[in-house]
């Protein structure tokens, strides 16, 4: 959920306070102020930054956005701003507002000495370039997909502020969620079946084979730190939702799991939050579930619970999005803990969006599949590194970058063995393409030629909807994969207004690319 990550740089290229000991802030009061080191711009981000997660180049942003955008937001966080009330004033909730003043993000007092921040703004300044960086020369996506038919939805549909869509292949339909706090069922040709009214908009869901369902919400939508999420029980549609857990940090995704192997579905919450958050794990006990920390940071996108070590435990590989930019794995100790190894980290105006764990190579082990494009920050240019990674494991869990695509915006990523002909193919979308570009990048369709070697290709007006969730499933049933869209309205520049015009209309926040290959 991409509308959902915490402004990145604010966070990420700031994490000074984070980085200090509890000591320091404690006495902050009584201690004296910080003094002036003979250090230069570029190594004083690097201590400050680079301690907490890979400290961003200054070519990865233009001048104006690191001046205007981006460092005043750093100043914030470093105790260089006297605009704390006023970041502070936009919180309305009073317990919400209680935890974030206590977790000390804007300091009153700075972190490090004036003169050592004026080296830090010169530093990036003066070494950014004028203007944003052009992507690398790739191969042309085609105009066309052979291989689909694109199918609208007829009738009564679901609107653009789709937030949540999943193919249910043990009910055969489709699970539509929106920003109102609705959850649709719709057919294969996308007319609603059924609907029901939640309290906060729907993120992830769990389908049972008894027709029951878990369904994950996020309490608010917009960025904040209240704990209103949930995630409840449905015995069938139509009836209220029994709550299973409660008082949940704005949670995007939850994963059911057998974690500690006592019998007992378990399940692992990405609470993204805003300023707070964290990536948990829910033991299932006789009766309720107690919660266990597996990482106290904002956040955490998306978990997949996997065998890593092939020790028949299942592990935690998560993606987290914020500060620290990076995939991780939580190795299962057997015991209820979990040990944390960093397998991929990145640049903290990366944007990370998306992971997938799948064998793209065939040689037998997982790869992964990565994308990076969020571009909901203080940052909001385009950007040459945006785009599909794919890193391939050396049999021991360790990756390296073996392929990438340019994709300005790059959002998700699904795959499947669409056309049958023993390889994975890629379906890709990007919430924040460059809406100029022809063919547009909003949908690409990586068809695997073998070798690491993919086509990338596209379909007329890819851009009538601005997606921001994906699936894949055989929604016909006639035996191969489709893929669904859905869109989610966020306004762009004034020039596109005809595509913010499509993106308002009603019905149309779901499509269909129908596989023709049966």
């Amino acid at each position: 959920m991409f509308f959902l990550r915490l402004t990145a740089l604010l966070v990420s290229l700031s994490c000074f306070v984070a980085c200090q000991s509890s000591s320091s802030t404690e006495t902050s009061a009584t201690s004296a102020p910080p003094a002036p080191t003979q250090l230069t711009g570029q190594q004083l981000s690097q201590t400050y930054c680079g301690s907490c997660h890979l400290a961003p180049d200054p070519a990865m942003l233009d001048k104006a956005t690191w001046q205007k955008g981006v460092l005043p937001q750093m100043a914030l966080r470093m105790g260089q701003s006297n605009n704390q009330m006023s970041a502070l004033a936009g919180i309305s909730n009073t317990d919400e507002l209680t935890r974030i003043i206590a977790a000390n993000i804007f300091p009153e007092k700075p972190t490090l000495h004036a003169d050592d921040w004026q080296k830090i703004v010169s530093y990036y300044v003066t070494n950014a370039p004028d203007e944003p960086k052009p992507q690398a020369a790739h191969a042309p996506i085609q105009l066309g997909l052979p291989l689909f038919r694109v199918q609208p939805s007829t009738g009564q549909g679901v609107d653009g502020l789709v937030t949540l869509l999943q193919y249910d292949s043990v009910a055969h339909k489709i699970w539509a969620g929106d920003r109102r706090g609705y959850l649709y069922s719709l057919d294969q040709n996308l007319r609603r079946t059924d609907s029901l009214r939640l309290s906060s908009p729907p993120t992830a869901i769990q389908p049972n084979r008894d027709g029951s369902f878990n369904l994950l919400t996020a309490g608010v939508l917009n960025p904040n730190d209240q704990l209103a999420g949930a995630w409840s029980h449905i015995a069938r549609p139509g009836q209220a939702p029994t709550v299973q857990l409660q008082n949940l940090l704005r949670p995007v995704q939850a994963t059911p799991a057998d974690l500690n192997r006592d019998g007992r579905e378990d399940v692992v919450v990405c609470q993204f939050g805003h300023y707070l958050g964290k990536l948990t794990w829910h033991e299932r006990l006789g009766t309720g579930y107690r919660e266990h920390v597996l990482d106290a940071v904002p956040g955490a996108r998306l978990v997949i619970v996997r065998d890593a070590n092939n020790d028949q435990w299942p592990d935690v590989v998560a993606l987290l999005t914020q500060g620290d930019e990076q995939v991780a794995i939580y190795l299962n100790q057997r015991n209820g803990q979990f040990q944390k190894q960093t397998v991929l980290r990145f640049p903290s105006v990366y944007g990370s969006s998306y992971l997938e764990l799948t064998d793209i190579d065939r040689d037998g082990d997982s790869d992964l599949v990565y994308t990076n494009g969020d571009n909901a920050d203080y940052s909001p240019v385009l950007k040459a590194y945006h785009g599909v990674r794919i890193y391939l494991n050396d049999g021991q869990f360790r990756f390296r970058q073996a392929w990438f695509y340019p994709m300005h915006g790059a959002t998700q990523t699904v795959i499947r063995d669409f056309d049958q002909d023993g390889d994975l193919d890629m379906a890709a979308i990007a919430h924040f393409p460059d809406f100029s570009h022809r063919p547009n990048e909003s949908f690409i369709y990586f068809e695997n030629q073998g070798n690491l070697r993919f086509v990338p290709r596209t379909f007329p007006k890819a851009d009538q909807g601005r997606w921001l969730t994906m699936d894949a499933g055989d929604i016909d049933q006639d035996g191969d994969d489709d893929i669904l869209l859905g869109s989610f309205f966020r306004p762009t520049s004034p020039q596109y207004a005809d595509l913010m015009n499509q993106w308002r209309k009603p019905g149309a926040g779901i499509l269909v690319l129908k596989n023709t290959l049966h």
